[in-house]
């Protein structure tokens, strides 16, 4: 059932990418963890899949880019709207020492949360984030402070390393002596298949999945991980990657 909300702020972070915060009437019926996610229906427009921010007091955050009506409408409009969730499998974060977020574009969205547990927890938080434009880059200590390190990558080489963010994972974890038990790939297909094909030998490597949700229950099929019998809505998003390579393969060859 939706929850209902009110939307109090909208912050812009950069060029595409806002922060919006919500102001719910009733808590969420759990603490929601990293990597978990709600869906939001805009009345009259449309219920899309968020991941969660932040949660604190009654109050939820996600963070997003404008790519369609659905998340033009979730910027512009004010007012009202219903939250349905905590969904999906989130993170246990505290059961690691040191964990590595690599997150590419949109995938940047749940850092604020996953900095907090792990600060809250004496967990270790370093983050790659990759983006195509320069422009897109925020500072993402304004959202997530506990994070140890950020490293920027962009494809127009603008700020930061130059070219993509599995690229420069994998220099910091091979050059910088640094020893992460948990690698989190958060972004694109294409970049988690790269980051299963060249990390698993290094740490645990778990990998959140994107797909079209529309019920968030199991119920209609809509998020299947094709060619697997999985539904990321019960059965993710976080997956480890011998658990879905095959529909990362899929994708890319599809």
């Amino acid at each position: 059932m939706f929850k209902p909300a009110r939307k109090t702020s909208t912050i812009t972070l950069s060029e595409k990418y806002y922060y919006a915060e919500f102001s719910l009437l009733e808590d969420l019926s759990v603490d929601p963890k990293p990597l978990q996610f709600v869906n939001i229906w805009i009345p009259g427009i449309d219920e899309v899949p968020m991941s969660i921010s932040q949660y604190i007091e009654g109050k939820l955050y996600v963070l997003f880019k404008v790519i369609g009506e659905g998340t033009r409408c979730l910027r512009d409009i004010n007012g009202f709207f219903g939250i349905k969730g905590p969904l999906g499998n989130g993170l246990d974060v505290e059961s690691y020492r040191r964990v590595l977020l690599v997150a590419g574009g949109a995938g940047i969205a749940p850092v604020s949360i996953l900095s907090r547990k792990a600060e809250e927890n004496g967990v270790e938080l370093d983050v790659v984030w990759g983006v195509k434009k320069s422009s897109d880059l925020f500072n993402v200590k304004i959202i997530a402070p506990g994070v140890k390190s950020v490293y920027y990558a962009t494809e127009d080489c603008v700020i930061g390393y130059c070219g993509k963010a599995v690229d420069l994972a994998e220099r910091i974890v091979n050059s910088s002596g640094r020893s992460y038990d948990l690698i989190i790939g958060v972004g694109p297909r294409s970049m988690l298949l790269e980051i299963c094909r060249r990390a698993g030998k290094i740490a645990d490597v778990l990998v959140s999945l994107e797909a079209i949700v529309k019920c968030g229950l199991g119920a209609c099929g809509s998020c299947l991980l094709k060619p697997l019998p999985k539904l990321l809505c019960v059965d993710g998003p976080v997956f480890k990657c011998n658990e879905v390579i095959r529909h990362l393969e899929w994708c890319f060859n599809n």
